[in-house]
This record gives structure tokens, C-alpha cells and sequence, in this order.
């Protein structure tokens, strides 16, 4: 092993091997592995550009390089301030205890401290000369503190090891330059060797210096490059859709999931049978993306699915046409899965789930999910008379909203509910603004998300909310820091959005009181806790608008004011 004994300046290439790692956590483990490492770095003195850095991280590695990095910290002049001098002499001018110990731990005889002056007096003193460590000797325990650092929420233990780690780790690379710094880490000794991919050339491999890391793991069928690999995968699905004859669905999360659980991408077409296509696109999609990590393939006039799909394997197959029969061979159960639930849910009509609605809880004191779908179609109703909607219509879907939670279909795909309650209201001949309220009333689902298109749509949207903030306001379990577990930031933003983007004019009081009248029939309702509502949802709007980039003295002045609708708000 060799060491690095000077001041030169070299990149720092770090690489810890392991068996493969969780996909959905991966970006975020290596990341933080290389924040914590240059946090430890900076304060133990070392001087670089952390933006300036490489993270590198495949399912079976994280790893990271650091630029410009000294071998060896600067020489440090250190201040130490002894005892006072009255406490360091005896009445004969006698060196005391105190001062011949400060003495011996400065390296001194008693007759060589300095002396310094202050307002509270006068202390023995002495500048020491501390060489600076090399950058092995720090590197290590900076290693360790950022590794103990990364957020695991269940380390495993392996063989009799006392350490754990996400997963059990196999190698260890660290070269400074083209120098091995010495150390180790979960039982395995820093080297200069990688390992390639675990099919194609497994290895191991010697990295001669930090700067070929990218081209040896490149030679071994392994793009270690995160963002290369990421832009590879999506080149190689967009032209695999277009050879299908259509364009490749390809969301940032399922594209994140993929580029984390593979190592040296290959793109394979497939198809699937033609009659799978009677099952509403959004279940044939959830399917393919959440179960398999596939990508399906959509027309490009229509946008609506085809029979293809695209899968990124981590292997180049001598025969892609096995693979691709293989892939086909595993995603025809899912599909038949979900024709299965669509057939079996649509033998009764939607209406028909209202029942079974009474046995599944919401909250022990609100009640059960059909308690919440009553108090949402009395807000919903009155919500729809105020704005001159069909009261009715508006009464209907929100007795209906959440039947689509006993389906089948939406308890193996969770992410569909409210869909599937779209086209089953649609199918079990309800009118169709009913079916599209159903289908909106959780927009916006996420940030960016837009809001319910159809006017029903919004009114069930703001219903459902409000009753979640009343009801769980009045149970007295209002956010405290990061706790949210009602989710009732997101509500109160959803429904200031709907409200804002839809231009409804009623006020937020006047929306208050729609939504605590059917509250208080099961919980007290006091005026504190309304007025507590209000200033929560004033919050979460001015915090909109601020991360909506308008100035901070703009968004005090308006909410300063008397306040009347939020499109005035917005408007103001």
C-alpha cells in the first residue's frame, strides 16, 4: 500500500462495493454518503469544491469523487491559554502544579510560556506549531461518520460481524491520484481494484489512478455515471416506443427506479395480447410501471395505450428474442390480474358499496368512511348551491367518492382510487358530470398537480378536504413540526388552489362554516378552533405564493389587508 506524504493536490476517488441496493432509497444514500464526507473533510481543514465533485452509484456501488484534495492538512499554529499567573506561582515565584502541567502539555519548560494581558487579568500562554495529518490518517473516521450518517431504516448484519450496513459490502476503493490510501471499512482493506458487471465481466479490475475509474467500469459493461446511464435509458425507450409504432410513457419516478436497478441498460420491444386493451388504460399502466417497471407504449395521436411496451434489461442477450418472450411471458398474469378485477368489481353497481362503506374506519371519533362520504355530500350540496351548481348532482358523487375503496381494483392498485371510481359510476349508469366529479375529486394529487377541470369536480375536491380539516381541527390533533399524518398541509393547499385557479367566489369563512356544520354534529366545533382553521389555511396560502417567487414585501402587503375571496387575493 502506498500513502500520499505531501501537499499535492489530486482527486479523491472513493467506491464501496455491496451487494444490491434498495433502488428507491439509492440516489439518496449516495448523495448523502458524499455530503457527509465533505462536511467531515471541511471542518477537519482540508480546503476544495464540493460542487465541483462526481457521485457515482449503481445498484451494486456508491461511490464518489472528490476534486482537487490536499494530501495532507495545513500546519496549524495553535493558541493555548494556560492558568493565570497568580495561579501559576507560589508566593516564592514558584512554578505551581497547574502551570508545570500546562507546561508539560504544551511541549515546554515553565520559562518558555509567553505571557498575555486581558481585562481579567494575566495568563500564561503559548503558540504551538501543529503539523498538519495526512490525509489518510483523516479520511477514515470522516468515512465512518458519514456512512453511520446515511438514512437506513434498517441496517442488516452479515456473517458475525458486529457492523451493519444496508447491505453487506464487498469491496472498498479509495486512490488518491494514482496512490491506495490505507484503511479499511466494514472488514474490507481500501485497494485499487472495482468490480465489473456481474454477468457480462465480473472481474475483479485494477484501476491503474482515480481519472480511468469511469473507462475500466465502461470496459466491464458497467456505466457508473448515474445522469449518462439515466440519459442512455431514455434514449433507448424513446426509439424502442417509436420501432413499436407509438411513444413511450416514460415518467421521472419510474425512469429513477430503473436507472437505480440497472447496471449496463439494454432495451427490448414487446407486446402484449390486443383484448387487454377492454381494461381501462390507467389499471393496464399501473400494471406494467408499478409492478414490473415497464413502459408502456401510447399512441402518439390519441395518447391512448397500445399493445407495447418497453423493458430495460441489465444484460446484453445473445438471443433478445428469449428475453423478449420472457418479459411477455411475465406481464400477461398482471394483466390478467387486472382484467380480473375489472370484470369482478363491475358486478354490482357502484352504488351498491355504500353499505360496506359504515364498517371501514376514518377516525375513531369522525366515524367510518361512509360518516365522512355523508358529511361530504352535505358540504358538497350546499358548496353547489352557493356557486349555482346542480345541488343534486353534486350530493350524488360525493355519496359515492369513496366506494371505489372496497373495489378490488383500486385495493391492488392504491394510486387508482377515484379513477376506478370514474368509470365504474360511468358504467353503473350514473350521469356523467357525477363520473368526472368521482374521477377529479382527488386533484390535485401531488405538487404541480392541476386542479379538478369540471366544476362538480372542484366542489367535491374542496368538500372532501375541508371535512378532513375540520374534522381532525376539532379532534384537536392540528400539524406540530414535521408531523402531518392527516396530510392536512396538503389539504388546505388544495384547496386554496382550487379556490384561486377556479376563481369560486366564496370566502374562506363562509367555506369554514359550510364544512363545521356537518362536524358538529359528531364533535364540538368551538369558534377557537375555526379561527385556528382560517390562520392555518392563510398560512399555507402566503407560503404559496412566496414559493411562487412573488416578492416577500408583495405577499405580507396583500395579506396585511382585510381579506375577502382568494381569486381577490390572488388578484391583489
Amino acid at each position: 500500500m502506498r500513502m500520499n506524504k505531501d501537499r499535492n493536490k489530486s482527486d479523491l476517488l472513493v467506491e464501496l462495493g455491496c451487494e444490491e441496493l434498495p433502488p428507491k432509497t439509492l440516489t439518496r444514500l449516495a448523495n448523502a454518503f458524499y455530503e457527509g464526507t465533505c462536511k467531515g473533510l471541511k471542518e477537519a481543514g482540508f480546503d476544495f469544491r464540493s460542487e465541483h465533485g462526481d457521485v457515482f452509484y449503481t445498484p451494486r456501488r456508491l461511490g464518489f469523487r472528490i476534486r482537487g484534495l490536499a494530501g495532507k492538512q495545513a500546519d496549524q499554529k495553535l493558541e493555548r491559554k494556560g492558568p493565570s499567573v497568580q495561579a501559576a506561582f507560589d508566593d516564592d515565584g514558584n512554578p505551581t502544579k497547574a502551570a508545570l502541567g500546562f507546561a508539560r502539555s504544551v511541549g515546554k519548560e515553565v520559562d518558555e510560556l509567553e505571557r498575555q494581558k486581558t481585562e481579567k487579568g494575566e495568563w500564561l500562554y503559548c503558540t504551538v506549531d501543529q503539523p498538519g495529518k495526512l490525509l489518510f490518517e483523516v479520511l477514515y473516521p470522516v468515512l465512518e461518520k458519514a456512512l453511520a450518517g446515511l438514512p437506513v431504516a434498517k441496517p442488516m448484519r452479515w456473517s458475525d460481524h458486529d457492523y451493519q450496513f444496508v447491505r453487506p459490502v464487498h469491496w472498498l476503493l479509495v486512490l488518491h491520484g494514482d496512490q491506495v490510501l490505507e484503511g479499511s471499512l466494514y472488514g474490507q482493506q481500501a485497494g485499487n481494484v472495482t468490480r465489473g458487471h456481474r454477468i457480462h465481466n465480473p472481474g475483479p479490475h485494477t484501476v491503474s489512478e482515480e481519472s480511468e475509474y469511469e473507462s475500466v467500469l465502461e470496459k466491464a459493461f458497467v456505466t457508473v455515471d448515474p445522469s449518462e446511464r439515466k440519459t442512455r435509458i431514455r434514449e433507448m425507450v424513446e426509439n424502442a416506443g417509436v420501432s413499436l409504432g407509438g411513444q413511450a410513457r416514460i415518467t421521472d419516478s419510474l425512469l429513477d427506479e430503473v436507472n437505480n436497478i440497472i447496471e449496463w441498460p439494454s432495451a427490448i420491444s414487446c407486446r402484449f395480447e390486443e383484448d387487454f386493451l377492454e381494461v381501462p388504460q390507467e389499471a393496464l399502466i399501473a400494471s406494467m410501471e408499478d409492478h414490473q417497471k415497464f413502459f408502456p407504449v401510447l399512441d402518439s395521436e390519441t395518447g391512448k395505450i397500445t399493445a407495447g411496451f418497453v423493458v430495460i434489461a441489465n444484460v446484453d442477450s445473445r438471443d433478445p428474442s428469449q428475453v423478449k418472450e420472457g418479459f411477455e411471458r411475465v406481464i400477461r398474469p398482471r394483466l390478467a390480474d387486472a382484467r380480473f378485477f375489472w370484470d369482478q368489481d363491475q358486478k354490482q353497481a357502484l352504488s351498491d358499496y355504500t353499505r360496506a362503506l359504515d364498517a371501514v374506519v376514518f377516525q375513531k371519533k369522525l366515524g367510518s368512511i361512509g360518516d365522512k362520504s355523508k358529511r361530504i355530500a352535505s358540504i358538497s350540496k350546499n358548496l353547489a348551491d352557493f356557486l349555482n351548481l346542480d345541488s343534486g348532482q353534486a350530493e350524488r358523487a360525493a355519496e359515492l367518492c369513496k366506494c371505489d375503496l372496497l373495489t378490488q381494483m383500486v385495493g391492488e392498485f392504491p394510486e387508482l382510487q377515484g379513477t376506478m371510481g370514474g368509470y365504474y359510476a360511468s358504467r353503473s349508469g350514473e350521469a356523467e358530470p357525477v363520473a368526472t366529479a368521482i374521477s377529479e375529486h382527488y386533484s390535485p394529487r401531488f405538487a404541480g398537480d392541476d386542479i379538478p377541470v369540471s366544476p362538480l369536480g372542484q366542489v367535491l375536491s374542496i368538500a372532501d378536504r375541508m371535512d378532513t380539516l375540520v374534522g381532525i381541527f376539532a379532534l384537536g390533533q392540528k400539524p406540530t413540526g414535521n408531523k402531518d399524518p392527516f396530510a392536512l398541509r396538503r389539504a388546505a393547499l388544495g384547496v386554496i388552489r382550487n379556490l384561486g385557479e377556479a376563481n369560486l367566489p366564496v370566502t374562506l369563512d363562509q367555506l369554514i362554516e359550510l364544512a363545521a356544520k356537518p362536524v358538529s354534529a359528531q364533535l364540538e366545533v368551538n369558534a377557537e378552533c375555526l379561527s385556528d382553521i382560517r390562520r392555518f389555511m392563510l398560512e399555507r396560502a402566503k407560503n404559496f405564493y412566496l414559493e411562487q417567487g412573488i416578492n416577500t414585501n408583495v405577499v405580507n402587503a396583500v395579506f396585511a389587508a382585510p381579506l375577502t375571496t382568494v381569486p381577490d387575493l390572488k388578484a391583489r
